[in-house]
């Protein structure tokens, strides 16, 4: 009966000889592919966690004209404020001396997708299980899940575990995700951050890129990794923000 209900025994040469696809996929801003041990894992959520106005959107799209430049990968981006700007693409690439027809072909590969509740975002997400590897970002959860907030019924939470399971199905078939999340600051009247969706999510990322805005003369981030199955903790890096995106240039 033990040997009917268990796993086939696999030979671990075997499964790496099975790998298809490169195990991690390069930010292409090199202090944080370094921060991330070489980039991107395979298979992985990570979660970029951070107060209003940080940068995480800026990063998001950063990372995704980095991917789409280097690998010619289809990219899903599924927008949950209605703020995705091709404006904003356009002159990061306008920057990068991209010509018009370079710029046109990048923007062929963002699939955008444009969520307006929670209900929308769960149908999104099983129509890309067909999807090969996919790189999907979420932009941004707390803004679908926030509005369940202070309801005496606990919908919020089993859309949360809906949502999660279906991210954790998605990174069973290679899928690659990045979600964005709000910071809070705890209630402890200390200046600590935390994420904002609650206790039940913060278990699901595997890696969580938590950042904090630098107040200089310059736009800067600093990314902290407070959370990761693979990463040393609480290593941390400091990027730019500008007309090139976000990039490791000070």
């Amino acid at each position: 009966m033990t040997v009917k209900c268990s796993s086939p025994l696999i030979n671990g040469y075997t499964l790496y000889l099975s790998k298809t696809l490169s195990t991690f996929i390069q930010t292409g801003i090199l202090k944080l592919d370094n921060l991330l041990n070489g980039g991107l894992f395979v298979g992985n959520i990570y979660e970029l966690c951070g107060p209003s106005a940080c940068g995480k959107t800026q990063l998001c799209i950063s990372i995704l004209l980095n991917i789409i430049i280097t690998t010619k990968k289809d990219i899903v981006y599924i927008d949950t404020r209605n703020k995705f700007s091709v404006k904003r693409i356009k002159q990061v690439l306008k920057n990068k001396n991209m010509t018009n027809s370079e710029i046109n072909d990048i923007l062929k590969k963002i699939h955008v997708y444009s969520v307006i509740d929670i209900h929308n975002l769960i149908t999104c997400l099983h129509g890309l299980k067909e999807k090969l590897d996919p790189i999907i970002i979420i932009d941004s959860l707390p803004a679908l899940y926030l509005s369940f907030i202070g309801f005496y019924k606990n919908d919020g939470l089993c859309y949360i575990n809906h949502i999660s399971s279906v991210l954790k199905y998605l990174c069973n078939k290679n899928a690659t995700i990045l979600v964005t999340n709000l910071a809070v600051k705890n209630c402890d009247f200390t200046n600590d951050f935390k994420p904002a969706i609650g206790k039940y999510w913060f278990h699901i990322p595997n890696t969580r890129l938590m950042i904090t805005t630098i107040i200089n003369q310059q736009q800067q981030m600093c990314i902290n990794i407070p959370k990761s199955v693979y990463i040393p903790l609480d290593n941390k890096c400091i990027l730019s923000i500008n007309d090139y995106g976000v990039s490791s240039n000070l």
